[in-house]
């Protein structure tokens, strides 16, 4: 459930999640399904355990610290999830790539030149943070309060709080085009040619176990010019869902790193942590008595007071390290005058969720 029109006071709190959310989450992971968030209840329910002990109890990054949020609107539904796996890549369970490159060939005799493509797998087995599990429910894509940027933004105002919970380099992988069957043209293209296996069991079978990959993909480059020409052309591409999400990342800075998912082709995006805007823009302060001026800029208001994370986005005046934000903000962050808060910058562009 939604609430109705959201008004002045509605303010959208992002937190993170717990074992009663498991329903509200199963229902969001339905409308993304991906092995990053699964339509899977036992999966959903190791996850959330898995981050209410990541919450509870943050240290160094490994595969068992998994910090999943949720968007609550003004009636405390759930209408959003997102998430944080601190660590993707491990020697059980590596982080597998396709790296995107070029080879030019050059025939004298006949003076023809021709550039291929090339898809080289790769793995990495002390991988990075992965930021992923993004979803929005439809009826709150677009609402005011902008339930999708803080969605994925305040992911950042988090990692800028602990540092040293998170890898050095934070990475996305981004959806691309399924169709409404549920089949992937570049895996039916290229991954299934190796593995015999359709998309839905290659990517099922990959939250488990990765060697399959490892074994049975070609160890040598392979020329993307023999895929259908319409597939190759794809490579890199996100779904049209995704593109509000990859516009988000982007603007926090976030790249093509000239990798590509072997199972749909959808591109990784990443950044050391120490260039993502929103990590070097955050400033920690104390909430100052009053509201916060009329032409303050909206932001990410984050606090940790209590002992457990809530962010919410609303205007918010900065003078020092003295945050003043209007009322409900105050009220739905629970914070009193002179508690701890953090500034983290919203983003400007127009963005609605969907990173894998």
């Amino acid at each position: 459930r939604v609430s109705g029109v959201l008004g002045e006071a509605d303010v959208f709190l992002m937190r993170g999640a717990h074992i009663s959310d498991l329903p509200a989450i199963l229902e969001l992971a339905a409308l993304l399904d991906s092995p990053n968030l699964p339509h899977d209840d036992a999966f959903l329910r190791r996850r959330i355990a898995r981050s209410e002990r990541a919450f509870r109890e943050p240290g160094p990054p490994g595969p068992e610290r998994e910090y999943q949020f949720v968007l609550v609107d003004d009636g405390d539904a759930v209408v959003g999830t997102s998430a944080i796996l601190s660590k993707h890549g491990t020697p059980e369970m590596p982080h597998l790539f396709l790296r995107v490159g070029e080879e030019t060939r050059y025939s004298p005799s006949t003076s023809v030149r021709v550039t291929h493509t090339t898809l080289q797998l790769g793995a990495s087995h002390d991988g990075p943070t992965e930021i992923g599990s993004l979803v929005l429910r439809p009826e709150a894509r677009g609402r005011p309060g902008w339930p999708g940027k803080l969605l994925s933004w305040g992911r950042f105002g988090f990692i800028a709080r602990k540092p040293g919970c998170f890898e050095k380099t934070v990475l996305a992988e981004m959806r691309a085009a399924i169709d409404a069957q549920g089949r992937s043209a570049f895996w039916d293209a290229f991954g299934r040619r190796f593995t015999g296996m359709s998309y839905t069991e290659a990517d099922r079978r990959s939250a488990v176990d990765k060697s399959f990959v490892l074994d049975l993909f070609p160890a040598t480059p392979f020329y993307a010019s023999l895929l259908d020409p319409d597939v190759a052309a794809q490579i890199g591409h996100v779904h049209d869902e995704a593109k509000p999400a990859l516009r988000l990342l982007e603007q926090a800075g976030l790249h093509w790193q000239e990798e590509i998912d072997p199972f749909d082709g959808g591109p990784f995006v990443a950044a050391p942590v120490a260039k993502i805007v929103p990590v070097q823009q955050t400033v920690f302060g104390r909430l100052a008595q009053g509201a916060p001026d009329e032409s303050a800029p909206p932001a990410i208001l984050s606090t940790e007071e209590g002992g457990e994370f809530r962010a919410v986005a609303a205007a918010a005046s900065r003078e020092g390290g003295a945050i003043r934000v209007p009322k409900e903000a105050r009220k739905r962050l629970r914070l009193a005058i002179g508690d701890e808060i953090a500034w983290t910058p919203l983003p400007s562009s127009r963005g609605r969720g969907g990173d894998g």
